[in-house]
C-alpha cells in the first residue's frame, strides 16, 4: 500500500512540475513581432482588388462591429500595418485608422501587395 501511495505521489509531483515548467513569465507573442517590417506603417501598391471593412471599435474589442465596406482596386497606393487584433489595417488618407474606427483589409499573407510605390 505504501508503494502504491508513493508512486501516486511521485506521478502527481511530476505532473505539477511539468505544468509549472510550461508556464512562462514572458508575455505571449502575437502574430506581429516588434521586429516585423510591418509592425509600423509601410507604403504598398495593391496587386489585387481588395475589400476594406470599416470597423467601429468597441471597448472591450469583442464589442467592435462592421459599419461599412469599401473597395480598393489594383494599383492603389496605401499605407498599411499589421495589427494584433485585425490582421492588416490601413493608415493613410481616407482610410486612416484611429481611436474610433479601424479600416481592416480583408486579406491574409503578403501575396496581394508589393512593398513600396510602383
Amino acid at each position: 500500500m505504501k508503494i502504491k501511495n508513493s508512486i501516486l505521489l511521485g506521478v502527481a509531483a511530476l505532473t505539477i512540475g511539468f505544468s509549472f515548467e510550461s508556464i512562462s513569465n514572458e508575455p505571449q507573442t502575437a502574430n506581429v513581432s516588434a521586429s516585423s517590417s510591418f509592425a509600423y506603417g509601410r507604403w504598398v501598391t495593391l496587386t489585387k482588388t481588395t475589400r476594406v471593412r470599416t470597423v467601429k471599435l468597441g471597448h472591450p474589442m469583442s464589442n467592435s462591429y462592421t459599419v461599412g465596406w469599401h473597395t480598393l482596386h489594383r494599383g492603389h497606393h496605401i499605407k498599411i500595418r499589421e495589427s494584433w487584433v485585425f490582421g492588416w489595417v490601413a493608415e493613410s488618407g481616407h482610410f486612416n485608422s484611429g481611436s474610433r474606427y479601424a479600416y481592416v483589409l480583408c486579406h491574409q499573407g503578403k501575396s496581394w501587395f508589393r512593398t513600396g510605390i510602383h
